[in-house]
């Protein structure tokens, strides 16, 4: 092969990869997509009825946890089955804590009231016109529907997060330090059945996982 002969076929080679790339790798959406609509971890909103969704600094995904796989033996061989239970991780999200002078409440009053509006009431302020017990409807009720939507450049809703049986189970209040100025926070843990997943096209065209 002559010197000549062997440019060639290296333009050649060059040529046919940047068609390709510029294609798509043969017009595949996917590669192309990725190339052109990378998702970003703080393009998202949490949509709690109540709960302002600009304070909120960060969110958990839900995930789904398997239950470990089951082991047999047949002679000197192990098979392995699925262990046939899925279960729900618990997500978390921060809100800073905000106020108005204007009023008797803060961030961190609005997530107390989701707790204690139906469910549950401390020992010196029980009503027993109005007793609570706890109960997981009331503290589903109480909370409202939650979703995580994460949007697109322009602002589209593109992924959605939908939870099912969510009710609040766990409120932890950040640190008060003399030697900080950080901005308060507080993390809340939510508890639920499952949760359903949504990618929404252009289009309106929806799929639900």
């Amino acid at each position: 092969m002559t010197a000549t002969s062997q440019i060639d076929k290296r333009n050649n080679i060059r040529n046919q990869i940047s068609r390709q790339q510029q294609a798509g790798l043969g017009g595949d959406p996917y590669f192309q997509a990725s190339r052109q609509s990378i998702q970003t971890q703080f393009r998202f909103l949490l949509r709690i009825n109540g709960v302002p969704f600009a304070l909120v600094k960060n969110v958990i995904r839900p995930s789904p946890n398997f239950s470990p796989a089951k082991e047999f033996q047949l002679l000197n061989w192990k098979f392995k089955n699925p262990g046939g239970i899925v279960s729900w991780d618990n997500i978390s999200f921060t809100i800073a804590e905000v106020f108005d002078n204007t009023l008797v409440d803060s961030i961190a009053g609005i997530i107390m009231q989701k707790y204690k509006t139906l469910g549950y009431d401390n020992p010196n302020q029980i009503d027993i016109n109005n007793l609570k017990d706890m109960s997981k409807s009331d503290l589903m009720a109480s909370l409202g529907d939650v979703i995580i939507q994460v949007i697109k450049p322009d602002g589209d809703v593109y992924e959605q997060w939908s939870l099912y049986g969510a009710f609040v189970s766990g409120i932890k209040f950040n640190d008060l330090n003399y030697e900080g100025n950080s901005v308060l926070d507080t993390t809340i843990t939510l508890t639920y059945d499952w949760a359903a997943l949504t990618y929404i096209g252009s289009n309106g065209q929806t799929k639900t996982y």
